[in-house]
């Protein structure tokens, strides 16, 4: 996951949830933004399944909201985070560790690696509305956003096997090369 916005884009002009469509977002991402990258970084990308599948705001059950995303793929090369992945990074289990949680709290911003200094877009389908996303807020929380309005976009990749990761310890300071 990139760790800063590569600027605030709609997820979708046409206002639908629906990724595979594709998606503005999706299309922007996989064509102009990957195009984009240097040849060695391109090469070190590979193409895998993204779970795509829509998510109810309230569920309080963690492996629900998992087996939800996944029951809808999408195999690309560049996506967004998911709700289940924003939940599992962070280290407040107890207070942030699922969606009813996240969709009220303002405290979690600070026990996640993820980081939260702007709106950004979230890949999860808000379910029961065909044209609402998934966003985190700058204060942490989770909310449902028309995919037509602008947020933050980091992008999220998988890097081959091949890629070796040496040297830094992965810190802003200090971060990993990639070979």
């Amino acid at each position: 996951m990139r760790n800063n916005s590569i600027g605030n884009q709609t997820w979708n002009s046409s206002n639908s949830n629906n990724w595979a469509r594709p998606a503005s977002l999706n299309t922007y991402l996989n064509s102009t933004y990957y195009s984009k990258l240097n040849l060695v970084a391109r090469n070190q990308i590979v193409a895998k399944d993204f779970s795509i599948g829509a998510v109810n705001y309230n569920d309080t059950n963690l492996a629900n909201i998992i087996n939800s995303e996944n029951s809808e793929k999408w195999n690309g090369k560049v996506a967004l985070v998911t709700t289940s992945e924003y939940i599992r990074s962070n280290s407040n289990q107890s207070s942030c560790g699922n969606m009813n949680q996240l969709w009220y709290s303002t405290s979690c911003g600070n026990t996640t690696w993820m980081d939260n200094s702007t709106d950004w877009w979230m890949l999860t389908p808000y379910f029961g509305s065909s044209n609402y996303i998934f966003i985190v807020h700058s204060d942490s929380n989770f909310d449902g956003y028309y995919t037509d309005n602008y947020n933050a976009v980091r992008p999220v990749l998988y890097l081959s096997t091949e890629v070796q990761i040496t040297g830094g310890d992965g810190s802003q300071s200090n971060p990993y090369t990639l070979s």
